[in-house]
């Protein structure tokens, strides 16, 4: 199957507004000119020059969506994101909140996967603490519908070393987050999560697309 990118659209600049920018840096330059000396104004210029660029390489060059490939389902986040085969996803579904006898799909889709040590081990320090953070509320969710919401704080920070299949020991931010996933398996049966504020499709549609690749990637089929 191609490559599909759903990415989030990148804010637009009208050429006005860039031309009042130019012209407001140009006249404060000219300003710092005539009270001061060259020297100073031209330093002014360049920095600000510097700024700008740097900005817009920062607002620019992010990518915030996600990749569906023939091998493998990805989320971009500022400065990093994650990777997971489709050959280690279980499924992929909507997230249902079910309390008493009333179920009701919540702005989440699920991705259950079967090894975590590959998923885990390619994630950044950075990328796990998003995740964690982000995610606390779904925890939260998770432990109240099974009336275990008392447990909040015993599952925030859980640091506890993590054994992977293969022996292997996880630990710090990585056993953060295996042990949080493991948790979550237990709540939603799913381990990883996505938004759906990250999207810009419907978390159903996200959900059939995915569906289609993981069917193609088990069958061979592009």
């Amino acid at each position: 199957m191609q490559t599909k990118h759903l990415f989030q659209p990148q804010p637009q600049i009208s050429k006005w507004l860039l031309y009042l920018i130019w012209a407001l840096l140009i006249s404060l330059t000219f300003y710092i000119d005539s009270k001061l000396n060259t020297k100073v104004a031209g330093l002014f210029f360049i920095s600000c020059l510097l700024f700008i660029i740097a900005i817009k390489e920062y607002v620019y060059s992010q990518q915030l969506g996600l990749t569906l490939t023939e091998s493998h389902f990805q989320q971009h986040f500022y400065r990093g994101g994650w990777v997971l085969q489709w050959s280690n996803v279980r499924r992929i579904g909507v997230v249902e909140y079910q309390i008493q006898d009333w179920t009701t799909s919540i702005p989440w889709v699920g991705i259950e996967i079967k090894n975590y040590q590959p998923f885990i081990e390619k994630m950044s320090p950075k990328i796990i603490t998003k995740i964690l953070l982000h995610q606390r509320g779904l925890l939260y969710l998770g432990l109240k519908q099974h009336g275990r919401q008392a447990e909040l704080e015993d599952h925030i920070l859980n640091d506890k070393h993590y054994v992977y299949q293969d022996g292997t020991t996880a630990k710090g931010l990585q056993a953060m987050m295996a042990n949080r996933m493991a948790l979550q398996k237990q709540l939603w049966g799913y381990d990883i999560f996505i938004s759906e504020n990250d999207l810009t499709i419907a978390k159903d549609d996200l959900v059939g697309i995915a569906r289609r690749y993981l069917a193609a990637s088990h069958t061979g089929h592009s």
